[in-house]
């Protein structure tokens, strides 16, 4: 061990510094690297939740009064030009309007997913208030006006409209309760006393409120969070660990086996282990549903299927950079990918940055998309757009990582490259040249006695030779073999 010792170099001895300088260039690329990849991911992450108010005017709600008394007219008046506002959605007045003429038209166009919400002014409104004000009649005031909302978007922007409608609607209940007061007041011979003895008081002080109907509310007991969260799991779990697996074993495949063949079975593991995942993500979603939710077996392959064209999007994307990239800058690619789509997830694309809406385009917001449809009931069915992003991302990738395998499967082979994607260290034997160099070399004696005496056996056989003839001619030919090899060390010395 001592002397093993002696032999070994200090590390900053001078015949290791081209061994320090080339270490030192491959740390100062990784930091480069990870620098720009940390900027990126942060960057995309905050900018696509940043200030989405900024566009909430992008959120339409449709508006329609269906009460034709002059309180009514007055209450629509006030709310389109609440909704005015720069901070509250953009409110699309279709009173009069052959379109959305009915509640039940209103209520369908939100869950199909044409407007975010509507405002609707209910049909007799004026008549129940006017009765209350002036008979006392029981009067319920949410009764006045329907906010219509639903769940079936993205749930952190649907939280945001919904809350910037009913803050409008809720700051209008103080302004109406005065101008109704003085409307009270302005008619022939009233005063406060008589309008406070002959009013319903609740009327009196809360002439109109709204009541919230959810037509696609979101039937599962956990938030989108935890969805995404489980998207995240099935992409780790069913594109890192098969590819890193792989990457292991790859090496006698690619320098032994057809290259379709390898192409093939490299596609098989990825999609029998995605299937072996996505199952188990999914009994996990189903294991701890809450009560509200009554789940079907259609309801489980369906899930199954959107875990399935998640993962498999991103599993033929790592096969790509496995088969492509260098291994100091992998990891920068893993993490830029995951943040992004994570925020994809998180934040959804609609109301984004017009930059951000790229976020459309990714597999983590596709299949939020589609679970949130599967989750409501169908409502905001983009199913359609969502399962053919996913298709086309992982058939895409396949595709790409089909060629990257092809060509790193022939540089491989070729002694080009290594099986790390990096090339052969200066001296490394060619393999091209090793064979060449194989076929140049002139055959032993040993080689040459092997040789003859298959040739004889094979010979003698075919000529039905006696064993005896054969053992006879195989100790003479081993008997000169030894002859010429004797004179051959004799010449040598």
């Amino acid at each position: 061990h001592r002397e093993r010792q002696k032999k070994l170099l200090p590390l900053f001895s001078p015949e290791l510094r081209p061994t320090r300088m080339a270490f030192a260039k491959g740390l100062w690329d990784i930091f480069l690297v990870f620098t720009v990849v940390f900027w990126i991911s942060i960057s995309f992450l905050y900018g696509a939740g940043y200030d989405t108010m900024r566009h909430i005017k992008d959120a339409t709600l449709i508006f329609r009064n269906f009460d034709d008394s002059p309180a009514a007219t007055n209450l629509s008046s006030m709310i389109v030009t609440a909704f005015e506002d720069p901070a509250v959605p953009l409110l699309k007045d279709y009173t009069g309007s052959s379109r959305y003429d009915s509640v039940s038209a209103i209520k369908d166009a939100v869950w199909k997913g044409d407007a975010w919400g509507a405002v609707i002014v209910n049909n007799g409104f004026g008549t129940n208030l006017d009765r209350a004000l002036t008979e006392g009649a029981v009067y319920n005031a949410t009764s006045a006006v329907t906010l219509v909302t639903e769940e079936s978007r993205h749930y952190f922007k649907v939280m945001m409209v919904n809350k910037a409608a009913a803050g409008a609607l809720t700051g209008l209940e103080g302004a109406f309760a005065e101008q109704t007061f003085a409307r009270l007041l302005s008619a022939d011979g009233a005063s406060v006393a008589s309008v406070i003895d002959q009013a319903n008081a609740e009327a009196l002080i809360t002439p109109f409120s709204f009541a919230t109907d959810n037509v696609a509310p979101y039937h599962f007991d956990m938030s989108m969070y935890i969805l995404s969260v489980t998207l995240s799991l099935c992409m780790v779990v069913g594109s890192f660990i098969p590819s890193n697996m792989w990457k292991s074993i790859e090496e006698p495949f690619f320098k032994q086996v057809r290259v379709t063949q390898v192409i093939a079975l490299r596609a098989f593991i990825n999609i029998v282990w995605a299937i072996f995942i996505c199952v188990q993500a999914t009994g996990i979603v189903f294991a701890f549903h809450g009560p509200s939710w009554s789940p079907s077996v259609g309801d489980f392959f369906a899930i199954f299927a959107i875990f399935l064209l998640n993962t498999l999007a991103f599993t033929f994307f790592i096969d790509c950079m496995q088969n492509w990239v260098h291994p100091r800058f992998l990891l920068g690619g893993y993490f830029t990918t995951l943040f992004v789509n994570i925020a994809a997830a998180m934040f959804g694309a609609e109301l984004n940055n017009h930059f951000f809406r790229i976020c459309y385009a990714m597999p983590f917001h596709s299949s939020g998309l589609m679970l949130r449809t599967l989750l409501t009931d169908g409502s905001y069915n983009k199913l359609d757009f969502a399962i053919t992003i996913n298709i086309l991302w992982s058939v895409f990738w396949w595709l790409v990582s089909s060629f990257l395998i092809a060509r790193k499967a022939r540089l491989v082979r070729d002694g080009k490259i290594m099986m790390s994607n990096v090339p052969p260290p200066p001296g490394h034997a060619q393999p091209a040249e090793a064979t060449a160099t194989a076929e140049k070399e002139p055959e032993s004696p040993a080689t040459q006695i092997s040789s003859s005496e298959s040739e004889f056996l094979s010979s003698s056989t075919a000529s039905s030779a006696s064993e005896t003839d054969i053992s006879t001619h195989m100790a003479g030919t081993r008997a000169r073999k030894s002859s010429e090899m004797s004179d051959i060390e004799i010449e040598d010395a």
